[in-house]
């Protein structure tokens, strides 16, 4: 494995010091079968095995209840189906909007339950193609920072990816030296996909040193840069905030306007996420970018609208505003 940790160190590390509950992520592939067996292995919490159904393919159902059967007996474990109940199925960014519906089911579940981590099964192959899926995007440092081994999802819970140093290939021969069953899901060969046709992109990048690896070191590096910017924005932040009312922000247009760029932009993204903390994606980078230049460069600028909030500045007393729209 091209890692100086076993697979239950990786776990362990991030498992509660109270032996609380935790919940694993399970689609019944070889990385969530790995992950959830090493849960298991450990020894110290109850684990919550969720598999959602997703209802884009007929037998989604019956491939959920061949997990159940698979974990039936492992140490610690219950497992729990999760349905996405769909009144058609979509017909444009399916992955994302599976992700997303994914992401609430389990969420939901875990608040319900009471447990305060969640477990997925996130490694160093889906770290690099994050990268490179963020790159053919445009996304700033944010995106191409990828994902974190530790992130807080929401106030209830935290997403753990113990396995983003790892490669799949250890993953496989973890699956294979213990004998866990698996399943492939046939999405992961479907062209139609981006992620897909950028994961059959490897081995022509791997060629020219842009390996998963390498790649994935590249996306960690941009994470700790991004980490930075955060602690400093949320500094200027708290210094530039004038009044946070619920539905309007108010901020010392001064201050916004002297900072780096850089911050400039993270200050007015801020804003718009604690205007609207339900929305699952921000605006477009180019948007934000666009509306900055005109706060920062027009003197007459009043206001314009971004992502269902209105954004100007108070002249008289020298504010920059955003505010929620008017349905």
């Amino acid at each position: 494995m091209d890692s100086p940790f076993s697979l239950h160190d990786l776990v362990r590390d991030l498992l509660p010091a109270d032996s609380a509950a935790v919940a694993v992520a399970v689609s019944g592939g070889p990385d969530s079968m790995a992950l959830c067996h090493a849960l298991s292995s450990c020894g110290a919490n109850p684990v919550h095995a969720l598999t959602v159904d997703h209802g884009l393919r007929p037998e989604a159902d019956e491939e959920a209840v061949r997990v159940g059967r698979w974990l039936d007996g492992w140490p610690f474990v219950s497992h729990h189906i999760l349905k996405r109940e769909l009144d058609r199925k979509p017909d444009s960014k399916i992955q994302e909007e599976a992700r997303f519906d994914r992401y609430t089911l389990l969420s939901s579940y875990c608040e319900e339950q009471g447990i305060g981590r969640l477990f997925t099964a996130h490694h160093q192959d889906d770290q690099a193609e994050t990268f490179l899926f963020r790159l053919a995007k445009g996304s700033g440092l944010d995106g191409l920072g990828a994902m974190r081994r530790l992130h807080d999802y929401n106030e209830c819970m935290a997403v753990c990816r113990p396995f983003l140093p790892v490669p799949k290939a250890a993953l496989l021969s973890y699956c294979t030296a213990h004998n866990i069953p698996y399943v492939q899901d046939p999405s992961n060969e479907n062209t139609d996909f981006a992620r897909v046709r950028l994961r059959r992109s490897y081995e022509v990048l791997a060629e020219e040193g842009l390996s998963a690896k390498r790649l994935a070191v590249t996306a960690g590096r941009l994470a700790r840069a991004r980490d930075a910017l955060e602690q400093m924005s949320d500094a200027l932040w708290r210094e530039a905030l004038v009044s946070g009312e619920p539905g309007r922000i108010v901020l010392k247009y001064d201050l916004w306007r002297a900072a780096p760029e850089e911050l400039r932009l993270r200050l007015v993204l801020k804003g718009l996420e604690a205007l609207e903390p339900e929305r699952y994606y921000g605006p477009r980078l180019e948007k934000v970018e666009a509306l900055a230049l005109r706060l920062y460069d027009d003197p007459d600028f009043k206001k314009a609208s971004l992502a269902g909030c209105l954004i100007g500045r108070g002249h008289k007393d020298g504010t920059l505003i955003l505010e929620k729209a008017s349905p």
